[in-house]
C-alpha cells in the first residue's frame, strides 16, 4: 500500500486515515518513537488506554498471540492499537511467513498494528520476504538519522521555545561536539537552555555543559597536536583510554582527521576553498570537516601532514597485526606526530 518516508507520515499522520498495518524501522530512535506515540494518541483514546493499547516483546512471541488480540472489539472508541517489538524478520520462517500472509490479507478494521524494529541494525535486505507483506497490506516507515538543515532546524525551533537564541553556526557546532543522535541533540539544547536561561547561545555556553562524543575528543587531540599541545593531546588520549574507547576507533578517527586536512590543504594549494574535494570523496553534509581541517591545519606545512600520515599509516599496520600493545602503539604515535609537527625527525 505504502512507504513512509518522515515528512510523508508526518502528513498521513496528521491526515488520520490510517492502515491497519504499520512496520516502523530506521537508525534513528527518538523519531521512530516519536511517530508511533502519535499513531497512538489518534487512535486510542487516553482514558481507555489501558483497553486499547497493547504492547507485545516480539523476542519469542507467538504471532497467534497478536493476532487473536486484534480482533477484540475497541472500548468506547473506533479502534484498538497494538505494538510489537523487534519481532524477528529478517530471515523469517516459512511458518510464520505463511500465518502473517494469512492474517494480513484479512486485517480487522478496528485495530492498528504496528512492528516497532526498535534495533538500528535492523537489515530491510534480510527482512526482504517480511517486507512484501507489509508493503502490500499496510505500510512500511523508515525513519532514518536527519542530516543538514532537517537536524538543524529543530534545533534551533527547541532553543526559541525555551526562550534562547541557538543560531545555524551554534547548532552545527553542537552537532560536531555530540554527534547526530537526534535525542541525544535535544537533550543537550535542553541543557544548555537550562544553563543560559534565556538570550543567545554562545560557544561558550555550549562548551560549558554540553556532552563530547568520542569522534569529538579524538578530533580536538588532533587539533591539541596542530597546535603543539603535547600534554593536552596525551590527556585526551588517556581519558578516552579509561572509557575503554577502542585503540583501532581512535586511530581510524585521526586517520581521518589527517585526511582531512590533506584534502583541504589541496584544495587550497591549488586555489579553491577548503571543501571543493567534499563532492568528490563523498562528504555530502559534512563539507565543514574540510572547511574545518583547512583552518586547523592552515599553519602547517604540507610535508608535515604528508610525514603525519606516513607515521599513521605505520601505526595502522602494528595495530594490525597484533604484535604490540595498542595503548603503546598510540602513545609513540602521538610522540611522533608531536615531533614532525615541531619540525623534529624521528
Amino acid at each position: 500500500m505504502a512507504e513512509f518516508d518522515e515528512k510523508s507520515l508526518k502528513a498521513h499522520i496528521k491526515n488520520g486515515d490510517f492502515l491497519p498495518l504499520y512496520l516502523v524501522c530506521g537508525n534513528e530512535d527518538y523519531l521512530k518513537k516519536t511517530y508511533i506515540d502519535m499513531i497512538v494518541a489518534k487512535t486510542v483514546e487516553p482514558s481507555f488506554e489501558s483497553f486499547n493499547l497493547e504492547k507485545y516483546d516480539g523476542k519469542g512471541l507467538e504471532l497467534d498471540t497478536v493476532f487473536q488480540a486484534a480482533t477484540v472489539m475497541p472500548m468506547m472508541s473506533e479502534k484498538r492499537c497494538l505494538i510489537i517489538e523487534d519481532f524477528k524478520l529478517e530471515g523469517i520462517s516459512e511458518e510464520n511467513f505463511r500465518k502473517m500472509e494469512s492474517f494480513f490479507s484479512d486485517l480487522p478494521e478496528t485495530s492498528v498494528i504496528i512492528f516497532h524494529q526498535k534495533k538500528s541494525d535492523f537489515s530491510a535486505a534480510k527482512a526482504k520476504n517480511a517486507l512484501t507483506l507489509f508493503k502490500k497490506f499496510g505500510g512500511v516507515c523508515v525513519l532514518n538519522k536527519r542530516t543538514g538543515n532537517d537536524l538543524i532546524k529543530p534545533l534551533i525551533s527547541s532553543a526559541s521555545k525555551q526562550k534562547c537564541v541557538l543560531s545555524s553556526e551554534m547548532a552545527k557546532y553542537l552537532v560536531s561536539l555530540a554527534g547526530d543522535d537526534f535525542n541525544m541533540l535535544i537533550n543537550e539544547v535542553n541543557k544548555v537552555c537550562n544553563y543560559v536561561g534565556e538570550g543567545e547561545i554562545t560557544k561558550a555556553h555550549i562548551d560549558a555543559v554540553a556532552v563530547k562524543t568520542d569522534d569529538a575528543k579524538i578530533y580536538a587531540l588532533t587539533k591539541a597536536l596542530m597546535n603543539k599541545n603535547f600534554d593536552e593531546a596525551y590527556n585526551t588520549l588517556h581519558s578516552l583510554f579509561r572509557q575503554k574507547t577502542e585503540p583501532e576507533y581512535i586511530l581510524g578517527v585521526i586517520i581521518s582527521a589527517y585526511v582531512d586536512m590533506y584534502r583541504a590543504k589541496v584544495s587550497l594549494a591549488c586555489g579553491y576553498k577548503a571543501d571543493a574535494l567534499a563532492g568528490d570523496f563523498g562528504y555530502k553534509n559534512r563539507a565543514f570537516a574540510l572547511t574545518n581541517a583547512g583552518r586547523d591545519s592552515s599553519r602547517i606545512d604540507m610535508s608535515v601532514i604528508r610525514s603525519c600520515l606516513t607515521e599513521l599509516s605505520k601505526a595502522d599496520r602494528q595495530l594490525k597485526s597484533g604484535a604490540s600493545m595498542p595503548a603503546l602503539v598510540l602513545e609513540q604515535l602521538m610522540v611522533k606526530l608531536f615531533l614532525i609537527t615541531n619540525g623534529e625527525k624521528v
